[in-house]
């Protein structure tokens, strides 16, 4: 178990660069850990888990309402002025006190052993993507394997 500051703890550089198939001397270090570090902020975005933890700011809608999609909710600093509901992908939070705008929740995964390992797979595979990609002559940077996009589909926490 090893704790999360950087998406760099969760997938190594060196882990990387063994899937990748590279020496342990490359030149393209910070261009691996530029990928790392994008393909886990895609991969949050697309499926609202999120790898580290991180504070992120949510403001109640006209109705009053905030609902959460971020998975792991590990808590919300203000501790009044809403009702909480838990539903299977969000939870959905009501304004009982106008005076409360918004709410500040931390989330994010504090360890690495809580993290599916399907997700490291998909960033090890869009970095390798990326990587192998740039190389050719057709720009990949960006992209997402089919592949990965079929399993984060599944992992997904909402529907457009």
């Amino acid at each position: 178990m090893a704790t999360i500051t950087n998406y760099t703890d969760w997938v190594t550089l060196a882990e990387a660069k063994t899937y990748l198939r590279l020496d342990t001397q490359t030149e393209s270090d910070l261009e691996i850990t530029v990928m790392i570090n994008a393909a886990c902020e895609l991969i949050e975005n697309y499926t609202q888990f999120y790898f580290k933890p991180q504070t992120k700011t949510y403001i109640f809608n006209y109705k009053g309402v905030i609902r959460i999609y971020a998975n792991p909710i590990v808590s919300i600093t203000e501790t009044e002025g809403y009702t909480v509901t838990q539903s299977q992908l969000y939870s959905s939070y009501v304004q009982t006190d106008k005076t409360v705008l918004s709410l500040e929740a931390n989330i994010g995964f504090s360890n690495t052993d809580q993290i599916k390992d399907i997700f490291k797979y998909c960033v090890l595979e869009t970095v390798k993507l990326w990587f192998y990609g740039s190389e050719s002559e057709t720009v990949m940077k960006g992209y997402v394997p089919t592949s990965v996009m079929s399993i984060l589909a599944q992992e997904r926490r909402f529907i457009f």
